[in-house]
Parts: structure tokens; C-alpha cells; sequence
């Protein structure tokens, strides 16, 4: 049975998705039993139809609202219709691919993988809104308190679990314009139905992960040589986005040293007061 990789992604990102994230993906990855899947919130024509010419699958969103939302919604209808193993769900703006990772894809997946942040980012202010009940609200903040934070950016999983977890961020989120919320959700599921924490190369983002790391020739290293599997430039904006001139096949690369020291003592001074 086929394994599944799923992103998705609309028009802003569109020229990364292609040429970035998928190009990084078809050379470095083994892709003989993995189908690709591209949940579309409004690509152009031109990019929908290079990536059919890729044999990718296309979702067309059926549903309005933030795309970090729908998407689990317009996945769970997907996953409920195509049968698969495995899956890996992450996202496309802000990812490139440097190794195979089908290994980890291709193995017997017990629940969930993911990498775990060195710094937690101050998400505990979406709890402070009316999106979720009361009492899971304080399921959540018992559940995660004192926990590293789980990066929901890319994520492996069976296709059972997924769908579970699919069902669960569905029937708990009120406003589908709302944001950070699925972050949340996701930490509390897999903490509170179980997890396998994989090393930071699989998901690394500069701004949350203290391993030390090297740029070279367009690539990221980890300080003992070893080329990360799966390099995560996360920021929300492009302002806080760590790397500067990301891409696939960039010898332009660099690492915002400010901004980078900068977040890191915001997240640490906020933990501190949370009494992590």
C-alpha cells in the first residue's frame, strides 16, 4: 500500500511550492510508493498544471476560511476516501527537502513522529479567546504544561491516527479564521494519546532548535557535518523568518543572526514568566 505526502497552499506561496518545496522533494526523496497531494486554496492555473504534469494529486478547497484550519478539514475528507499506510503531512512555504526522509515514511508508524521545538514560541495566548470549551482549555494547559512544544509543521503519522486527529481538531475549532489554534490541538493530542519524538534534522527551524548548524553552499548542517533531512524556515511573516534568500539550490542563503537572538530572548523571557 502507498504512502501519502500532503501540503497545501495558495497563490502567495505558489513559485516556492513548485520550485522549492516539490523540486527539493522529487530530487532528494525516494518517491517510488509515495503519492503527493496538493490541497489548492486558490493556485493559478500555470502551477496546478505543472504539478499534474508531476503526477501530483490536486484538492481543490471546497471550504473558506484560514487555510492552517481548512486544510485538516479538506485532508479528513481526503483520507476518509483514499486508502494509504502512512502519511506526511506538512507545510509547503516554508520547506525544503535536502534528504531522503522515505525511510521514516516507509516504516511501521505506531501513532504519530514529530520534532519537538528547544524553545517553546508564546502560544498560550490562543487559549485566551472563546474558540474552545472551557473545560478543554484547561485540559490543554494541564496536559502541556511544562512540555516542550511539538512543531506541527511537519508531521508523520498512520493513516488511522490522522484520521482521528482530524476528527478531534474538526469537532474543536469554532472559527475557522482563527489562528494558532491547530498548534495547540495537535500538542494536546499527541501528548495526551502518544507520540514518537524524532531528531531535530527531520524539522529544523533555526529560531526554535539551539543545535548548532552551518550554511554552506546554499545547504544547512548540522555542526558535525551532517546534512539536515528537513529544513523548517518558520516565522508566520516573511520578517521573522530566520533564513533570508531560502530556496532550493541557493547559494544566497543566510542566517539573520538579530533577529534570530532576538526571538529566542522573547520566547525564553515569556516562558520565564510562565515559570517553565
Amino acid at each position: 500500500m502507498k504512502n501519502l505526502i500532503v501540503t497545501a497552499c495558495n497563490d502567495k506561496y505558489e513559485d516556492f511550492l513548485y520550485n522549492d518545496w516539490y523540486m527539493s522533494l522529487k530530487d532528494n526523496v525516494n518517491l517510488e510508493n509515495i503519492d503527493i497531494l496538493v490541497i489548492d486554496f486558490g493556485l493559478s492555473d500555470s502551477i496546478v498544471e505543472n504539478l499534474k504534469k508531476e503526477n501530483i494529486l490536486i484538492k481543490k478547497a471546497s471550504i473558506e476560511g484560514n487555510i492552517v484550519n481548512v486544510r485538516f478539514f479538506e485532508l479528513y475528507d481526503f483520507l476518509k476516501n483514499n486508502n494509504y499506510n502512512n502519511v506526511l503531512s506538512c507545510d509547503s512555504g516554508d520547506i525544503i527537502f535536502q534528504k531522503d526522509i522515505s525511510n521514516l515514511l516507509n516504516s511501521k508508524i505506531e501513532s504519530f513522529m514529530a520534532v519537538c521545538e528547544d524553545i517553546n514560541s508564546p502560544m498560550d495566548i490562543v487559549l485566551n479567546n472563546d474558540n474552545i470549551s472551557d473545560d478543554l482549555k484547561k485540559d490543554i494547559k494541564d496536559i502541556l504544561e511544562n512540555k516542550k512544544m511539538i512543531n506541527a509543521g511537519v508531521i508523520f503519522g498512520n493513516r488511522e491516527s490522522f484520521i482521528s486527529l482530524l476528527e478531534f481538531i474538526i469537532n474543536n475549532i469554532k472559527d475557522l479564521n482563527v489562528w494558532g489554534l491547530d498548534q495547540l490541538l495537535i500538542n494536546y493530542y499527541l501528548y495526551k494519546y502518544g507520540f514518537k519524538e524524532l531528531d531535530d534534522e527531520y524539522n529544523f527551524i533555526p529560531t526554535t532548535h539551539i543545535s548548532s548548524f552551518d550554511i554552506k553552499d546554499g545547504k544547512i548542517y548540522k555542526s558535525n557535518g551532517e546534512l539536515v533531512s528537513i529544513v523548517h524556515n518558520a516565522g508566520g511573516k516573511s520578517f521573522f523568518r530566520p533564513l533570508k534568500n531560502f530556496g532550493y539550490k541557493n547559494n544566497k542563503i543566510r542566517l539573520n543572526k538579530t533577529l534570530v537572538k532576538s526571538l529566542r530572548f522573547v520566547y525564553k523571557i515569556f516562558n520565564r514568566n510562565k515559570g517553565v
